[in-house]
């Protein structure tokens, strides 16, 4: 039976996607073209009818096979590639097909072309990565090998040949391949387990070192490589660190030997401080024995002899003071200092020597909020050198004067000036130089040499710098640079708050305002018999639960102004807080981590984000046992 009706294939072509082109072999002309022909080139159909195949075929490929059916008549091709050229003029990749037909006595070549320019765009890209890809992995130092997930070698560098002593890896599989390198290693049986977790576990991302028989070390690292989130092989890259280890070993016996003699220095002070203080004490005991004697000849003896105590026992504490900043053993304790008062405080202790000196002292007014960055202890005694040498080396009825003002990089500059007798320039590039007493003129003048060098240190150690300006029989400003600073904050302000005695309190420190949200609201709907108070910081919650004594306290791991373990230490040292139940909250739930707190104190450990049914459980359990413990005491 005979369909109703049947397509030409005059139809069939002009619905066709793909391109077709019938040309006359004799002469290379175009007689037909299918409407996608117009959509592939960019000429319309009649005027392709007008054109030679050679206008559009331009490969060199092309040309030659068009040569070749002049010469030797039409022959079919299937599947081959060539360039085309658009009617714009940029040229087109494509594959085609030719046939030959029959058709009114004639031979027609019957080109049927699609663009494959995306294609070939796509391959040559994935060429030039693979090429570039390529030039890494063989130019990196280190060995890498990729395997599938049963151990075949899918891609190797040749640095790994080297590595492994292997140099045909491409015929062997990974375990031959690991089984070489391993004959060399110290700790073979910990490598072999290693290998074969990592092929238990395709997810497995691990880094281990390894230790060869030849004093060489390698650290090597395994990853899955994941194609659409699933494994399908395994990455190695074998890095040699024998050097970085040898480097290791030598910081390690450089700092053994640093410790050692630091601490030989260390000890080394603390007995010379012992050593020379303790003689010291009784000579100038002693000295004020004998000042206080009837006899005036004897209590001029015993002021020469106190006299000269002092000045030794003040260069013992200058030498200590300067060998322990040299040992890195001077600690600073670095708050806001308000300097109005530090220097109030250094007019007092000095203005006994200024008067006997007949030196006039005076300070600029300054505001109370004027404060600097700085050991309040250290910067008296910083100032009460600088001050002292300004009384002692100044001229009767002279002057000295205390001033501060800004100074560049965010300081305040303390100026100490003087109207005594200067310091030439040749001297001033001596004058911060240890046991260094510049001038000729100086000597009838007790010092030690060192007060200077001293001052310059502990300045540096504080963030600032200390300078000079002088002009010799004018005076001279001495002048300290230290870090500005604002006022010291006042304790946190605690909102005020009413504790219903016959609720239970839960006190939840916690930074994070979505979380404190999430608490407050379960417990409201969940609990509504605790009665939950919220800190934002460590040192808030600190003051809270110290002022209200919390039957619970939940605390977070990562505070803005502390970690979790140290919030929890300094609640421990409170002996009413001491037996309150504290339970951690962090995101971080790695076993170590839960341990570490679990070992430190905390009663429990609940990791974020939070299963509310096991959390109420968790919190109503530790505030029954604690008011049970409540009820115990109080009973007893």
């Amino acid at each position: 039976m005979q369909p109703d009706s049947i397509l030409s294939p005059k139809l069939l072509s002009d619905y066709c996607a793909t391109a077709i082109l019938a040309v006359d072999p004799a002469d290379g002309r175009i007689v037909a073209a299918n409407p996608a022909c117009e959509t592939l080139l960019g000429y319309p159909v009649s005027a392709l009818l007008t054109m030679q195949i050679s206008d559009i075929e331009v490969g060199l490929q092309d040309v030659f096979f068009w040569e070749d059916v002049r010469q030797s008549g039409a022959q079919e091709i299937s599947r081959v590639e060539g360039e085309y050229q658009h009617c714009s003029g940029h040229f087109l990749q494509v594959r085609k097909t030719i046939r030959l037909v029959q058709e009114a006595g004639r031979t027609l070549c019957i080109i049927s072309a699609h663009d494959i320019s995306a294609s070939k765009r796509l391959e040559e890209e994935s060429e030039r990565t693979s090429s570039l890809l390529a030039t890494t992995l063989e130019s990196t130092i280190d060995g890498i090998l990729v395997t599938d997930l049963n151990g075949k070698v899918l891609n190797f560098n040749h640095k790994l040949s080297e590595i492994c002593a292997c140099p045909a890896i491409e015929n062997n599989d990974f375990h031959d391949l690991m089984n070489s390198f391993k004959s060399r290693l110290l700790e073979k049986e910990r490598f072999e387990r290693w290998i074969a977790r990592l092929f238990h576990d395709p997810y497995l991302n691990e880094l281990q070192t390894f230790n060869l028989d030849d004093g060489r070390a390698y650290e090597i690292g395994s990853a899955p490589q994941q194609y659409r989130d699933g494994p399908i092989g395994r990455l190695f890259c074998l890095h040699d660190i024998s050097a970085l280890k040898a480097s290791e070993a030598e910081l390690r016996i450089a700092r053994d030997q640093a410790q050692q003699a630091s601490k030989a220095k260390s000890d080394f002070l603390a007995h010379m401080s012992h050593e020379l203080r303790t003689p010291l004490n009784a000579i100038l005991g002693f000295a004020q024995i004998i000042e206080t004697d009837e006899n005036p000849e004897q209590q001029q003896l015993g002021t020469y002899i106190y006299r000269a105590g002092k000045h030794l026992l003040d260069l013992i504490n200058e030498v200590l003071d300067l060998a322990s900043i040299e040992a890195g053993k001077l600690a600073l304790r670095m708050e806001p200092v308000a300097l109005k008062t530090c220097i109030a405080d250094c007019l007092e202790m000095t203005q006994l020597l200024a008067r006997d000196k007949g030196v006039h002292l005076q300070a600029q007014l300054l505001a109370d909020d004027v404060f600097v960055l700085a050991d309040v202890r250290r910067l008296k005694q910083m100032l009460l050198n600088l001050v002292s040498n300004a009384i002692k080396y100044n001229r009767p009825n002279g002057e000295v004067m205390i001033s501060v003002e800004r100074s560049p990089g965010n300081n305040w500059r303390i100026s100490i000036s003087d109207t005594g007798i200067g310091i030439s320039e040749q001297d001033q590039a001596q004058l911060f130089t240890a046991f260094n007493r510049v001038g000729n003129t100086q000597t009838s003048i007790e010092g030690t040499g060192i007060g200077l060098a001293f001052t310059q240190k502990l300045a540096w150690l504080m963030q600032g710098n200390i300078g000079v300006k002088s002009q010799p029989d004018v005076g001279s400003c001495f002048w300290i640079d230290l870090p500005a600073s604002c006022a010291p904050q006042a304790g946190p302000t605690l909102p005020p708050f009413v504790i219903d005695q016959s609720s239970r309190s839960i006190l939840y420190i916690e930074d994070d305002l979505l979380s404190q949200k999430l608490m407050q609201n379960i417990l409201a709907k969940q609990r509504p018999q605790y009665q939950l108070f919220i800190a934002g910081s460590a040192e808030e919650g600190i003051a809270l639960a110290q002022q209200f004594e919390p039957d619970l306290i939940l605390l977070d791991q990562n505070l803005p102004d502390g970690t979790g373990a140290m919030v929890f230490e300094q609640l421990q040292q409170n002996e009413r807080l001491y037996h309150t139940p504290c339970i951690a909250l962090s995101g971080n739930t790695l076993p170590e981590q839960i341990n570490d707190a679990l070992r430190q104190g905390f009663c429990a450990y609940l990791g974020k984000p939070i299963q509310i049914s096991s959390t109420l459980l968790t919190i109503d359990r530790w505030v029954s046992q604690k008011r049970e413990r409540q009820v115990s005491s109080s009973s007893q």
